[in-house]
């Protein structure tokens, strides 16, 4: 028998698509709390523990909510161990369609980054309230990630937000956050950070910021997404210079 914690208010998912009426109770501040809570509790899972634990279904219904929103990670009815001699493990492609990354739903092998891709889906979802794959929406809206882009790369980022949060961050908070959410679903896997590195990234005020304007930052956003030639290894050394 399993015996959980008790949480007042239900998971993620209910609150991002459920009937919540014309205005969410997900202030951008709770969205940010619930993101760096989920990814502390990632960290302790491939960080903290030997064997590490892959959970292999991060998405908003694992997450539980607590009467003060905090977030907790829940079942873990797919998580698999890695140990430390071991880089990936091959095993049957599970997970839920829309957060599952594109190296496991191809090859089946599946490490700690497989999670960093679905957080990062994840952290696009807390943003925007939209769900990472929707057919109701147009052709251009279904796949969330590459509207998201769109949406960026047309320097519009304030259009992501959801329409039900009143309360609007900062630009750079807001650019802040698509920016890690953009590194963590990086489509070569070696290149997407660790989980660590993603909570040191959203509780650094100045990243990625540091040295670089907002106009330099969209100027560069714009060349990443529409020309071929520039890739995710260049956002990572602007991220981080």
């Amino acid at each position: 028998m399993l015996v959980y914690e008790y949480v007042n208010n239900g998971n993620l998912e209910q609150w991002l698509h459920g009937d919540v009426g014309p205005v969410s109770p997900l202030t951008w501040d709770i969205r940010m709390k619930i993101i760096l809570g989920t990814a502390k509790g990632l960290m302790y899972l491939h960080e903290g523990l030997e064997p590490k634990v892959v959970h292999r279904d991060v998405k908003s219904s694992n997450i539980l909510l607590d009467k003060h929103w905090n977030a907790k990670l829940s079942d873990f009815g797919l998580a698999k161990l890695l140990g430390s001699e071991r880089s990936y493990v091959t095993t049957r492609v599970m997970g839920t369609f829309g957060y599952v990354a594109p190296e496991y739903a191809g090859t089946g092998m599946l490490n700690e980054t497989s999670d960093v891709y679905s957080f990062g889906i994840l952290i696009m979802e807390i943003i925007s309230g939209r769900v990472p794959v929707d057919y109701n929406r147009p052709p251009g809206e279904v796949n969330l990630v590459e509207w998201l882009k769109t949406m960026v790369s047309n320097r519009n980022s304030e259009g992501v937000l959801d329409p039900k949060m009143t309360e609007k961050p900062t630009s750079r908070a807001l650019k802040k956050a698509l920016l890690v959410a953009l590194r963590c679903v990086d489509p070569e896997a070696r290149k997407r950070p660790k989980i660590g590195h993603v909570i040191h990234m959203l509780e650094v005020d100045d990243f990625p910021y540091r040295d670089v304007s907002l106009d330099g930052m969209w100027i560069f956003m714009n060349l990443f997404f529409e020309n071929p030639l520039f890739r995710y290894d260049d956002l990572h050394c602007f991220c981080c210079p």
